[in-house]
């Protein structure tokens, strides 16, 4: 029995912006996909990687009040997140100084690849966010609000994903006709 491998190489620049909110919305909208699979841990975010490609990586994570992820990048990767339930505040450092953006459910919000940025749940009830990455997710810088120079750097375990992806499904997905 002869098997063929198929081992598509990773993009050198993430994949469209555009792209990346597409599938970040068709994840938040098929449901059944993710909702088993999230966690809303009151102790610690509880991040789930559902699928990962070559050229990107869908996350789903759950968020209780005051749980955030201080001020990082994604390295390299370009992203979209779909706030799905609850609320998100985004807060970007702008002229030395924090911006917020309220993310509702419903929401979906680009992230390029030069986005320094703090995420949290500032409300009462849980929020879920479903996270595209492009390329994956290989480091994540974090940053302090007074310093434009990254403190940090996080090396990204890749664990396995919930849903496998075959070949067939690689070379048919829009990603990567490019």
């Amino acid at each position: 029995m002869t098997v063929l491998a198929f081992a598509a190489p990773a993009p050198a620049a993430p994949i469209d912006e555009e792209l990346l909110e597409d599938i970040a919305a068709g994840i938040a909208a098929a449901t059944p996909l993710w909702r088993a699979h999230v966690r809303h841990d009151p102790t610690e975010r509880r991040p789930v990687r559902l699928l990962a490609t070559p050229a990107y990586e869908v996350w789903v994570i759950g968020w209780t009040k005051g749980q955030a992820v201080p001020l990082h990048d994604h390295g390299e990767a370009a992203g979209a997140v779909a706030v799905v339930e609850g609320r998100l505040t985004e807060r970007t450092v702008e002229d030395g100084r924090l911006r917020e953006t309220r993310l509702d459910a419903g929401t979906v919000h680009r992230l390029p690849p030069d986005r320094v940025h703090e995420v949290a749940n500032d409300d009462e009830v849980p929020a879920t966010s479903i996270h595209v990455y492009s390329p994956p997710l290989s480091t994540m810088r974090s940053y302090e609000p007074t310093s434009p120079w990254p403190v940090g750097v996080e090396h990204v375990a890749h664990e396995p994903a919930v849903f496998a992806v075959d070949a067939v499904t690689l070379l048919a997905h829009p990603s990567s006709r490019g």
